[in-house]
């Protein structure tokens, strides 16, 4: 059984203005910075001891919170741009605000939704939910299936995490909370390929 700890990266300027980022490279803050050391710290507590390497998004906010986290246990990271944020196309790089203002608040709320019907909508010239939960669990397994490795660390982004979450969590089940350096547990049985999440995570 392969045990993925799924995280979020720290904090950048746009997180801090409520700006969607998307592919958008926007690189952490010095806040974002000081969180991924405190991730790091966290790493070397139970449960979370022992990770053996650490797959990341190639997206620099990403990429940075996992060296950092990978410097302090002194593990490798590997990079995969399928665990890229989600491309939100023409709202990238507008706040909350601005998105529901210019595309209005049906489209907003249904891009967030867990519905199975909501799980083609995108905002203009962007990605849907489906095509991201694709491309990254076909990622995930493909690392997952290659690597020797047990414990896992994933360094990704709030909109992929929030689907991976939906996608394995009971259907009607509130919306997990995605904080700036959040963890998740996920677990993977190469034998049968089938995700489920630990017991008592929630």
């Amino acid at each position: 059984m392969k045990e993925l700890f799924v995280f979020r990266h720290g904090e950048t300027d746009w997180n801090a203005e409520g700006r969607f980022q998307g592919h958008s490279n926007i690189p952490l803050n010095e806040k974002g910075r000081g969180q991924a050391r405190e991730l790091a710290a966290r790493f070397g507590l139970p449960p979370y001891r022992g990770l053996d390497v650490i797959l990341s998004s190639d997206l620099d906010r990403a990429h940075e919170t996992a060296s950092i986290v990978a410097a302090q246990l002194g593990v490798i990271v590997y990079t995969d741009a399928a665990l890229r944020e989600a491309h939100l196309g023409d709202a990238q790089g507008l706040t909350y605000e601005q998105i529901q203002g210019r595309f209005g608040v049906q489209l907003f709320d249904q891009w967030r939704s867990d519905h199975p019907q909501d799980a083609d909508i995108s905002y203009p010239n962007g990605e849907t939910g489906n095509a991201i939960l694709l491309r990254v669990f076909s990622a995930l397994e493909e690392f997952c299936l290659k690597t020797p490795c047990e414990k896992i660390g994933i360094s990704s982004h709030g909109g992929v995490i929030r689907r991976v979450m939906q996608k394995l969590r009971p259907p009607g089940s509130s919306p997990v909370r995605i904080p700036n350096t959040v963890i998740y547990r996920i677990h993977f049985d190469p034998a049968s390929r089938h995700w489920s999440l630990p017991e008592g995570q929630f």
